[in-house]
């Protein structure tokens, strides 16, 4: 018997798409109404500072008055109802430490979008989005764990429940 954590998986599809997008030249989403970004002057200054390599990912930011920024464009890898949410966690990401690493701001950035943008858990689905899971779950390069470390498909044999309903004869 498998048993798919249907977050994980679909936060382990979300996370190879996203990585895979991140390599490539940004289609960028025009937005209508511009979001507005606001920080807390420390995290203004230390956004400041990672600005440009936000631009080069595809994000149109300015700043925008005291403390904050204006997003008008956003790169499509972030789903178009989640992206005020993944962007705001964006900026969170960047402000988090002092020290900026750029390889795990790419991870993080990668990982917690691909979170947001995942069916969460204990959220009804559809049967053909459970198709589109396994799927898709089978195409990636890791199936067996989100970008955390979550294992996202845990196998029970016969002997396995045999023992937990005290079946078993050892």
């Amino acid at each position: 018997m498998y048993l798919i954590d249907q977050h994980a998986a679909a936060e382990r599809i979300n996370y190879e798409k996203i990585m895979a997008k991140l390599k490539e030249k940004p289609v960028l989403v025009d937005l209508l109404v511009p979001f507005k970004i606001e920080l807390s002057k420390d995290e203004f200054l230390i956004a400041k500072d990672h600005i440009d390599m936000l631009k080069e990912y595809g994000f149109d930011i300015d700043d925008f008055g005291f403390n904050s920024y204006v997003v008008r464009k956003y790169p499509n890898w972030i789903d178009e109802d989640k992206a005020l949410d993944c962007i705001k966690k964006i900026f969170d990401i960047i402000c988090d430490k002092k020290e900026f690493d750029f390889d795990k701001f790419v991870w993080r950035m990668a990982a917690t979008t691909a979170c947001r943008m995942s069916v969460m858990a204990n959220e009804y689905i559809s049967l053909e989005e459970q198709q589109w899971i396994l799927d898709n779950i089978r195409k990636c390069e890791n199936p067996f764990t989100c970008p955390h470390g979550r294992p996202t498909i845990i196998t029970y044999t016969k002997y396995d429940l045999e023992k937990l309903f005290k079946r078993s004869l050892d």
